[in-house]
C-alpha cells in the first residue's frame, strides 16, 4: 500500500489536502480514485489507513479512517558525516534513514570537498526514504557545523565513535557496548581527517577511535557499516 509522510495531526476521521506535489504523484503516477485506500504518518501519531475523499484537477483531499500503528521509542543513535558529492550524499540518507538514525548531523572538516548543502533535498531523501522503508519517523536533519565548533558543544554524556582509516584503533567488535548507552557514530571526509583533526578527536574525552574493516572504505560505506554494527549491538 502507499506510504505519504503528511505534516498534519493524524486523528480519526480526520479531512485534510495534500500537497501539489505529493497530489500530482497520487492522481498522475499512481493514479489513485476516490475510494481508494492509503497509509499516512507524520512522525508523532504512528501510521493510519486514509481514504482518497476527494479529487479535483489540482486537489487531494484524504481522511483518515483508523490507526494501524503507534509510534514507538527509537533507539537513539546519531550519525555524523562529511558531506558528500550529491549522489553518495543521497544514497547515504537514504540509507541513514532505513537503519534508523534519530539525527543525520553534516560536518565540515579540512578535507570537506562539498562546503555547502541543499536541505530541501536532503529532507525530500529523507521522507522518501521513510516512507518506502515504513519507518514511522524522521531523523533530525542538523544544521551544517565545523569540527571544532562540534568539539565544543558535544554532550559528554555521549559516546562518540568515529572511523579511523589509520587501521591503528581497536576494531569496533572488539568494543564493550552499554545497553542503555548514548552512541554516535562519525566519518570524516573522502580525504580521511588530518593529523591536526586525529589529535582532536583522539584527546577528547568522549570520542573514540575504531577501525571498521581490514580495507579502506569509501566515506558512505563506513558511516553505514558502523550505524549497522551499533545499532545491531543495541538492540542485542
Amino acid at each position: 500500500m502507499i506510504r505519504l509522510y503528511v505534516k498534519t495531526p493524524l486523528v480519526q476521521h480526520n479531512s485534510f489536502v495534500l500537497s501539489d506535489q505529493q497530489s500530482h504523484y497520487l492522481q498522475k503516477v499512481m493514479r489513485l480514485k476516490e475510494g481508494d485506500k492509503l497509509l499516512v504518518f507524520n512522525g508523532s501519531y504512528g501510521e493510519w489507513v486514509a481514504t482518497v475523499k476527494e479529487l479535483s484537477k489540482k486537489i487531494t483531499v484524504l481522511q483518515t479512517i483508523e490507526q494501524t500503528r503507534l509510534c514507538q521509542e527509537e533507539l537513539d543513535l546519531w550519525l555524523l558525516f562529511s558531506p558528500l558529492k550529491p549522489k553518495r550524499q543521497a544514497f547515504l540518507e537514504e540509507k541513514a534513514t532505513e537503519l534508523g538514525a534519530t539525527d543525520l548531523w553534516p560536518v565540515r572538516c579540512e578535507r570537506t570537498v562539498v562546503t555547502s548543502l541543499n536541505t530541501a533535498k536532503m529532507e525530500a531523501h529523507i521522507i522518501e526514504a521513510a516512507e518506502q522503508s515504513g519507518r514511522l519517523t524522521l531523523p533530525a536533519l542538523r544544521p551544517l557545523m565545523t569540527l571544532p565548533e562540534l568539539l565544543e558543544t558535544w554532550p559528554q554524556e555521549r559516546v562518540l565513535l568515529f572511523g579511523d582509516e589509520t587501521r591503528t584503533a581497536p576494531s569496533l567488535g572488539a568494543l564493550s557496548f552499554e545497553s542503555t548507552g548514548s552512541y554516535a557514530f562519525f566519518v570524516g571526509p573522502e580525504g580521511g581527517f588530518s593529523p591536526h583533526e586525529f589529535s582532536l578527536l583522539r584527546s577528547h574525552p568522549s570520542f573514540q577511535g575504531v577501525t571498521l574493516n581490514p580495507n579502506i572504505l569509501r566515506a558512505e560505506t563506513a558511516a553505514l557499516a558502523g550505524l549497522a554494527y551499533l545499532q545491531l549491538r543495541s538492540n542485542a
